[in-house]
């Protein structure tokens, strides 16, 4: 360490900053490179030192005096002890970490040593920021659950493939936090899944926790009813057309919607009726049709006619 680095400069402070001012950027500085942060790292623990040497000068209004005046020859080095014993015999330097260590929920010793960063009991930990994973999604995973394969990248060199389990009822914008595996620290940080996009199905719309769908009818399965199987996200479902069933009608399939992931309780499906005429009309229909219409000749737009 050298003792005649400038105590201004490793605390990163201008020479006319008050004492709350030096003792912020001590704070924010330890905090970052005490070697309990980051062990085994001898940069750091190097670092600390410095740190700690320019507090002790410019913590103390006699020792900062005599630095502004003389500069650093009037100090020499304290040495190449360990962090724990360095950090003792400062002015302030208990009273800071207590501050500092406590809101991390650790243990700080009269030693100058500190409790485990995260295993000391009843300690108030703090998590690590969660890591978050944009995926995109098929229809019929968002809405069913099913698995997804990750790349997480936990290096430049280290890339590793996953399989995770994607919950039923996900939605764009949905997040799912992975559960923990057994032997995985308290102090890792979560993975958190970020649903970027659900994309479209060519015959399924959602709607919250409904599904709908469109079932095209000829006039004549409008007109006499019928039975036709129905696709849902489950697989087909049997269903009754009633005889003079009406263009638009919607028809309730119960339970075959999405999974709430909340309550657990499924939505419903709704089939709406699109009744479709015949591309072309051949001559015969056509007589058949305008035989209909004076047989049985009736007004679809009644309501309108007050209007009108």
């Amino acid at each position: 360490m050298n003792s005649k680095k400038n105590p201004y400069s490793v605390l990163g402070i201008s020479r006319d900053a008050t004492q709350d001012q030096i003792k912020k950027a001590y704070r924010d500085l330890a905090r970052k490179h005490h070697p309990d942060m980051n062990q085994g790292d001898k940069t750091s623990e190097e670092k600390f030192k410095e740190i700690q040497h320019a507090y002790e000068i410019l913590s103390d209004s006699e020792k900062r005096k005599n630095y502004d005046m003389f500069g650093g020859e009037s100090f020499s080095d304290r040495g190449q002890g360990t962090y724990g014993q360095y950090s003792r015999g400062f002015p302030g330097i208990d009273e800071i970490f207590k501050d500092m260590f406590s809101q991390r929920g650790v243990q700080y010793r009269a030693d100058g040593s500190f409790g485990d960063l995260f295993d000391f009991p009843g300690a108030r930990r703090e998590r690590p920021k969660n890591i978050e994973y944009s995926v995109t999604l098929d229809f019929e995973t968002a809405v069913k659950g099913g698995e997804k394969e990750l790349l997480i990248k936990s290096s430049e060199e280290d890339t590793r493939k996953i399989t995770v389990n994607i919950p039923a009822g996900v939605n764009t914008g949905s997040r799912v936090r992975l559960p923990r595996k057994d032997n995985q620290r308290s102090s890792a940080a979560d993975i958190v899944l970020v649903i970027k996009k659900v994309f479209p199905h060519p015959l399924f719309i959602r709607e919250n926790d409904d599904i709908y769908i469109d079932l095209p009818l000829t006039i004549y399965e409008a007109a006499l009813g019928t039975s036709i199987d129905v696709p849902t996200v489950y697989g087909p479902v049997k269903l009754t057309i009633p005889p003079g069933v009406r263009n638009g009608t919607k028809m309730k399939l119960k339970e075959k919607g999405v999974r709430n992931p909340k309550t657990s309780e499924r939505g419903s499906q709704f089939v709406v009726i699109q009744i479709v005429m015949p591309e072309q009309t051949e001559k015969g229909l056509e007589e058949i049709i305008r035989e209909m219409k004076e047989r049985y000749p009736y007004n679809p737009r009644k309501k309108l006619s007050r209007y009108l």
